[in-house]
Formats: C-alpha cells, sequence, structure tokens
C-alpha cells in the first residue's frame, strides 16, 4: 500500500510539475511552405546570450504584476489535467466533468471551400464537447509546438504554449500578469485599439515611441530608456508592438531595427509583447525574422491568431513564451474562462495540421488582400492634395493624415455619417481619445471593388467640408485667445 501511494505521489507530482521544453529538440521539419517560414534567412547569426544572461525562473518573478503573484493553482483544474495525461488508468470519483452520453449532438460536419470535409463523431465529437485543461487541448499543443518549431525555428529555450481566445485574451492576460497600477509601458504612438482597453484601468504611464516609415523608431526608444534611467525613474518592464503590419499604420519594422530593440530589452531590462495576426499578410518582398526567432535570452511572449487569415469568430489563438510566464498565464485562465472553447481548438487543430492545405490558403488570403490593398491605393491619389499616406506594407489598413484638418471626430461621427460613409477616426489608437487627432484609418477588408471609388469620393467630399468648416472656425479661435 505504501509503495502504492509512493508510486501515485511521483506520478502527481510528475503530471503536475512537467513541462514540455520543446525549443530544445531541434529536428526540424522541411516539408513547411515558404509563406510558413517567419525567421528570415536563416542566415543571421545573433549573439545576444553571449551580452546578456538567460533569464531563469527567478528571473520572472520580478515581472509579475502583484495581482498575479497572488495567483494559485487550481487543484480542480489539475485534476482535469491529470485526466487528459492518465486517461482511463484509475477509477474516478474527482472529476467534476459532464457525462458525454448527454450531449444532445452525434455527428458534425464542415465543408471546406476546397471540398474537404470536417467530420467529428462519437469519441472525437465527445471530446471535442467536453472541458479541457486550461492550458489547451493536449494534442492541438503537441502540434503548436512543433508548428512554432518550424516556423520559426526560435533558440533553444524552455518555452511553451497557451492556447487563448484570440489574441485579444493573450493581451489583456498579458497586461493583467505584468503590469500594475502606475507602471511605464512602451507601445508605439498609435497602436491596437484592444491594448490601450486593456491597459486604461491600470492607469499606466504609456511611453509612446513615434514610428516612421520602417515602424518604431529603436533610437529614440534608447534615447527615452536612457533618460529616465538617468533621472531614477521607474524602469518600464513591458513593450508591446505589433511588428508586422501595424494597425493602424501598416509598417514592418525590418531586421535591423528588431535587432536593436531586442538588445534595448536585454540591456534595459524589459520583456517585449509580439503581437503578430499579420504576419502572413507581408506584401513586401522582405520578411525579416520573427522576434521568438531572436530571443535567446527568454524575453518575448509571442502571440499569434488565426483571426485575420482563416477567420475571426473560431478565437483561435495561442501564446509563445518562457515555461516560467506560460506556467502564470495558465493560472490566469484558469481563473478566467477555464479554458478557451474545446470545439474550436478541434477545429483549428485539423487545419493547422494539413501544412500544404493551410499555405495554400494564406496565400489566397494574402493575394486577396493585397488587390484590395491596390485597388484602394489607386483611388486615393486622387487625395494627394488632401492628405499624406503610405501604402501599407502589410496588414489591413491605410493611415492617413490629413491636411486642413485638425481633429477628425466631428468629420468621422457627424459629417461623414451624413454623406453616407463610416470612416475610423484616429483617436481610435491613442491610448487619450479626448486628444485631437488628424489621422483616419482607412480598411480594405470587406468594401466591393465596385465601391472603392465611390467611398473615395465622398471621403474627398467630406475633407473638403471639413476644411472649409475649419476656416470658419479660425477667426473664432483667434479672437478667443487673445
Amino acid at each position: 500500500m505504501l509503495s502504492c501511494m509512493k508510486i501515485n505521489g511521483e506520478l502527481l507530482k510528475k503530471v503536475l510539475d512537467s513541462r514540455p521544453i520543446y525549443s530544445l529538440l531541434r529536428n526540424y521539419s522541411h516539408n513547411v511552405e515558404d509563406i510558413l517560414h517567419l525567421d528570415g534567412s536563416g542566415e543571421e547569426n545573433y549573439n545576444f546570450k553571449e551580452k546578456y544572461r538567460v533569464l531563469d525562473e527567478k528571473d520572472y518573478a520580478r515581472f509579475f504584476s502583484k495581482r498575479s503573484l497572488k495567483r494559485e493553482p487550481a487543484l480542480t483544474r489539475a485534476l482535469t489535467s491529470m485526466v487528459y495525461k492518465i486517461g482511463k488508468q484509475m477509477i474516478s470519483l474527482a472529476e467534476g466533468m459532464p457525462n458525454e452520453g448527454i450531449f444532445p449532438f452525434d455527428r458534425m460536419q464542415m465543408t471546406m471551400k476546397n471540398g474537404n470535409k470536417l467530420v467529428l463523431e462519437e469519441n472525437e465529437l465527445a471530446m471535442a464537447l467536453q472541458y479541457l485543461p486550461s492550458q489547451g487541448l493536449p494534442s492541438l499543443l503537441k502540434l503548436l509546438r512543433e508548428f512554432q518549431e518550424d516556423l520559426h525555428r526560435p533558440p533553444s529555450l524552455d518555452r511553451d504554449v497557451l492556447i487563448t481566445n484570440g489574441a485579444q485574451h493573450g493581451i489583456y492576460q498579458c497586461i493583467d500578469m505584468l503590469v500594475d497600477p502606475g507602471d511605464p509601458v512602451i507601445t508605439t504612438e498609435y497602436t491596437f485599439t484592444g491594448y490601450n482597453s486593456a491597459l486604461r484601468p491600470y492607469d499606466p504611464e504609456v511611453l509612446r515611441i513615434p514610428e516612421d516609415e520602417d515602424g518604431l523608431i529603436p533610437e529614440t526608444l534608447e534615447s527615452v530608456l536612457e533618460e529616465r534611467l538617468s533621472r531614477g525613474l521607474k524602469m518600464p518592464r513591458v513593450l508591446y508592438l505589433i511588428p508586422t503590419g501595424n494597425n493602424p499604420t501598416g509598417t514592418i519594422i525590418p531586421a535591423a531595427r528588431r535587432r536593436k530593440i531586442y538588445e534595448l530589452a536585454c540591456r534595459y531590462d524589459f520583456l517585449i509583447i509580439e503581437d503578430d495576426p499579420y504576419a502572413f499578410l507581408n506584401y513586401s518582398n522582405v520578411k525579416p525574422p520573427s522576434f521568438l526567432s531572436m530571443d535567446q535570452c527568454g524575453r518575448v511572449i509571442r502571440l499569434d491568431s488565426v483571426s485575420k487569415v482563416v477567420c475571426a469568430g473560431l478565437r483561435g489563438a495561442w501564446m509563445t513564451a518562457p515555461a516560467p510566464l506560460i506556467e502564470r498565464a495558465e493560472r490566469h485562465s484558469q481563473a478566467e474562462l477555464l479554458h478557451p472553447c474545446t470545439l474550436s481548438q478541434v477545429i483549428i487543430q485539423r487545419l493547422l495540421s494539413e501544412r500544404s492545405d493551410l499555405a495554400a490558403h494564406i496565400h489566397s488570403a494574402r493575394s486577396f488582400y493585397e488587390q484590395r490593398c491596390g485597388a484602394l491605393g489607386d483611388a486615393l491619389r486622387g487625395l494627394s492634395h488632401l492628405a499624406q499616406w503610405s501604402r501599407p506594407k502589410a496588414g489591413l489598413f491605410y493611415w492617413l493624415r490629413l491636411q486642413g484638418v485638425s481633429d477628425v471626430y466631428n468629420m468621422t461621427f457627424r459629417t461623414a455619417l451624413e454623406h453616407g460613409l463610416m470612416l475610423c477616426p484616429g483617436q481610435a489608437f491613442q491610448y487619450d481619445h479626448s486628444a485631437p487627432s488628424q489621422h483616419l484609418r482607412l480598411t480594405f477588408t470587406r468594401i466591393k471593388l465596385e465601391d472603392i471609388d465611390t467611398a473615395v469620393r465622398r471621403l474627398a467630399d467630406v475633407i473638403d467640408i471639413e476644411q472649409k468648416l475649419e476656416l470658419e472656425r479660425l477667426p473664432q479661435r483667434r479672437a478667443t485667445e487673445r
């Protein structure tokens, strides 16, 4: 009896403590389509770990927020993990999972556009409708570890993967895990509205680093960090960025800048949240390496999503990061949602397991959006006297700076709507929504190609009206200023 208890105790410890070290195994697949490579040219040599130490488990404790440090593993969630790892070797009176016999579905079938059918039935369907470990569907996690290895070929490090309920969920987890109220955080001057929304309850000090046509300017970032250090100010622990097709600016950070930014993370001791939903919507001839692919020192949290190239409603996304960060993030998932939808995870697993079909679909999606990007760009040429912009190198958006309009808010929510046109104001991508903005974000994803010229003509009319209104208001402003 004692020996049996000892064995079960060792098994329990192994189940609860073990973490796959997938980046230590360097047996790469050579069957991945070219579009599914995000590791750059493969010729770059990085020597970060020769200059900076690799973070270990104890180091990450200084990055965790006070709230995160209070989170403890949920024992019932640990039992669910044991069910999937141990299987039917034991008789169980433990887990609070419903009996699959009461589920009302016998068979589910989805037909793909290429004619293939995705069929779920019997045991697989029962599993797809059942509770999961908070980290995710074990077979999908295994596939994603291999997928990330093939795409990024990251340096050897103890990393793992966590399934998230969309990339926004991953963003929220990172902020809750790494940011305390009032903390300084780094991001680009204009960035994804979902990041700002998640940040706002924490009242952070937002260090907004400007971009040029090549994205975040590392020299400016270095200057800001060095100035804070010299003044003895609190240093940021987190940099959030969208390196390929930044939302809203459409920039791609080139390889040399990425290396510089990563080195600044090592030198000034912060983590990089690499949110990369547009990685496969790169319309340029250059594919710079992902931050994950150069992460020798354990400073990158990468967020991936199928929302932009497969479908948004599946909420299919995952976080890849050093194992101590994944373990901590899993505790957040245990408290927030138990786990993302099991059925979605099974569908995503099927989609990702067919690499050649996936690559063909991504090629098609990129071509589809590139055509629309070009069509909108052609139509906008007639607005050169009204606005300034650069053609996006990646992603789904044009970023316009209007001339003669000091704030687009009234134009967006009044003038444009009166002319049958919906626009997205620059305020959506500023941390301070109340600050004036001269920018508009134009999206080309869902508009019909035959409607693009009409939309741009209406936009020209709306800008012209707003410029005239601006001139009418100008004397009143000057009189008020006296």
